[in-house]
């Protein structure tokens, strides 16, 4: 049975010469998915400026594959390459990487939870670890556009969103209006994130789960959350 020291270093992923270079295959990966999302216009209806990024599946894969510190790594990758060729420079990529940095951190921290108890499956993890990443992410990134509307932009910033979002709120049945539209954008902003991590979990998770992903064991290497569960659930 592996020692809690082994299962505590094996906590924070892999850093062999075959996960590094899957580090940097998933950065580049996620600015891929990320500028063919631009490209195909997935956005909010209710907040246009908010759009669904298909990249957080790559740095979502790298950490459920390689574990949780060379995911973070993919996403700095991203970031910088972003910070470079982004859009919307540096405000987009700043939040994106904060909206990447709080779910990954949260599903991190609702799967060690799950490692530690008598049965730590995938499917508890990954429920357990979800409903982590949407509270942290959903939390940080209130807090961000707060600050970024109040603060940054001023009253000038909430001025002229009101009527720029007001048809889109119409769709649904909203009336938006000064005195209320901080609080409404903000409340919006917070149901795109959930759907985004919800869908981009979704999608992470069916792929993981894949008999060809799983078929890796053959050759030792097994996905390092599948690894995780088992050594945390041996060493307990």
């Amino acid at each position: 049975m592996p020692g809690r020291e082994a299962v505590r270093k094996a906590g924070f992923g892999r850093f062999d010469s075959r996960s590094l270079g899957g580090i940097a295959v998933f950065g580049a990966l996620a600015v891929v998915l990320t500028t063919f999302s631009q490209a195909l216009g997935l956005n909010f209806p209710v907040i246009p400026y908010l759009q669904f990024d298909l990249g957080e599946i790559a740095i979502l894969l790298a950490f459920l594959i390689f574990g949780p510190v060379p995911g973070l790594v993919a996403a700095f990758i991203e970031f910088l390459t972003l910070m470079v060729i982004g859009q919307a420079v540096p405000i987009g990529p700043v939040l994106k990487l904060i909206s990447i940095l709080s779910s990954v951190g949260g599903i991190w921290l609702g799967m060690s939870l799950v490692s530690r108890s008598r049965d730590p499956s995938f499917a508890k993890a990954a429920a357990v670890g979800t409903l982590f990443g949407v509270l942290c992410r959903v939390i940080l990134l209130t807090v961000s556009n707060y600050y970024l509307i109040v603060y940054f932009g001023g009253q000038y910033a909430l001025s002229g969103l009101v009527p720029y979002l007001a048809g889109s709120f119409k769709l649904v049945g909203v009336t938006l209006t000064s005195g209320d539209g901080l609080a409404l954008i903000l409340a919006f902003t917070a149901v795109f994130n959930v759907l985004q991590l919800f869908f981009v979990a979704g999608v992470t998770y069916f792929v993981v789960g894949l008999p060809q992903v799983q078929a890796t064991r053959a050759a030792g290497r097994a996905p390092w959350v599948v690894t995780y569960l088992r050594s945390s659930g041996q060493g307990a």
